[in-house]
């Protein structure tokens, strides 16, 4: 088969979408398939500046097979005015390349939604099925962090949204949650497919810790909490300052590894609070992530409250359970779900700096009980959620949507499979 891809990001940007694109080019390459993939050259603002992303290749040829085409994107800044000009070349700029490339048996898009409203005019152009995966719920998540008001405009993302998901073959959802908000959004459930995002355990399990970051201050002889993530407005990282401050007379510290909109704002409201417990680091390529991760003691998954993000599942959860530490999750829903079924954390509510204050008070002062919980993660990660089973999950999907390649793997599978099903 010859698939096409588009994916704004792509490695070696750390944006989820970004390796989710790269896994599925990956995995579909090493079956024997011809993969494409349009992506922007590097522009999330976070990290375009950063030496792992400025001399990105405008093409290349990657090991398993896959061709990635860098497209020459406007740069935004934290002006609304800037991304969406960001958004808007891309999608003008995917089209234009992705008309000309020989006919696929398939598209694929990777969320958000300008990704997938390219593929859709490539759908249009090449008569070719499309598939569309959902990591975001656009344009809800800009309402939900106050990027969009209700208005003309949301209502005109949200009818070119709904205009997707109907012409789409496939919609593929990383939770339960979203695919029950697309059914009630009038998406015939048997054109949806619950897979999770997965994480390559190998890559985490044993990593060697950073002990340079344990011995530097203010981390030395403390337990440290760890997030490695987007420092953006749906994280809501001040209830991370708000349990910081609690924690003050505590051995605990808090690191605080990533770049985003609201990193300059928390660091200053750190400085003025006089937090010594708490550390900020700037971005780190991909490669760095799993000695970070060895480098805590516990990890902090965090969203913002908002009906949203109940139904939202954080890739980086994954990431964390598979790095064999306790997770602190302070998101609602189904994270909460997933994290209370492995017996992997501890679950707090969302926005609530004091009781996760408790929280990590709880697992400092019980290492047994923290070495326990950790290794559950690990084990629940192992069995549930591997790179390698989301992806033949996956390339099943996208095997059964052109006549003539049927994969064996999922005929007559309901939606909702082992390898995506309730927890």
């Amino acid at each position: 088969m010859r698939i096409l891809i588009v994916s704004q990001h792509f490695p070696p940007e750390f944006a989820a979408t970004g390796r989710r694109a790269q896994e599925l080019a990956a995995s579909l390459g090493a079956r024997g398939h011809d993969v494409t993939v349009l992506a922007g050259r590097p522009n999330h603002p976070a990290v375009a500046d950063r030496y792992f992303c400025r001399n990105a290749a405008p093409s290349e040829r990657a090991p398993e097979g896959y061709r990635v085409l860098r497209l020459a994107v406007f740069r935004p800044d934290t002006r609304a005015w800037k991304r969406a000009l960001n958004y808007l070349t891309f999608t003008l700029l995917a089209i234009a390349r992705g008309m000309p490339q020989p006919r696929p048996d398939a598209i694929l898009a990777v969320s958000p939604l300008p990704a997938g409203l390219a593929a859709l005019a490539l759908h249009a152009w090449h008569r070719a099925p499309l598939i569309y995966d959902l990591q975001d719920i656009w344009p809800d998540s800009a309402r939900a962090v106050g990027v969009m008001r209700r208005g003309l405009a949301l209502r005109l993302l949200g009818r070119l949204e709904g205009l997707l998901y109907r012409r789409a073959a496939r919609v593929v959802v990383i939770g339960e949650g979203f695919r029950d908000y697309l059914v009630n959004q009038g998406v015939p459930r048997e054109r949806l497919r619950v897979i999770p995002n997965g994480v390559d355990v190998e890559r985490f399990q044993g990593a060697r810790a950073e002990m340079r970051i344990r011995r530097a201050a203010p981390m030395r002889g403390r337990f440290i909490v760890g997030y490695i993530g987007n420092h953006g407005l749906a994280q809501g990282l001040d209830t991370a300052l708000e349990a910081a401050e609690r924690l003050r007379s505590d051995t605990t510290a808090f690191l605080l590894v990533g770049e985003g909109v609201e990193k300059t704002r928390l660091e200053c409201r750190a400085r003025e609070a006089g937090l010594d417990n708490v550390r900020f680091m700037r971005g780190v390529p991909r490669r760095r992530v799993p000695s970070l991760l060895a480098a805590c003691d516990a990890l902090l998954v965090i969203l913002r409250d908002d009906p949203l993000f109940r139904i939202t599942v954080p890739s980086k959860v994954y990431e964390y359970m598979a790095a064999g530490k306790p997770v602190l999750c302070s998101v609602g829903g189904e994270t909460t779900a997933i994290v209370e079924a492995a017996g992997c954390g501890i679950a707090v509510p969302p926005s609530d700096g004091a009781v996760l204050a408790d929280a990590v008070r709880a697992l400092a002062r019980d290492p047994a009980r923290s070495a326990a919980i950790g290794a559950a993660g690990a084990a629940w990660v192992h069995e549930h959620f591997t790179t390698a089973a989301m992806m033949s999950a996956y390339a099943a999907v996208v095997e059964n949507v052109v006549p003539g390649t049927v994969s064996p793997a999922i005929v007559g599978e309901p939606v909702g499979t082992e390898a995506g099903g309730k927890f």
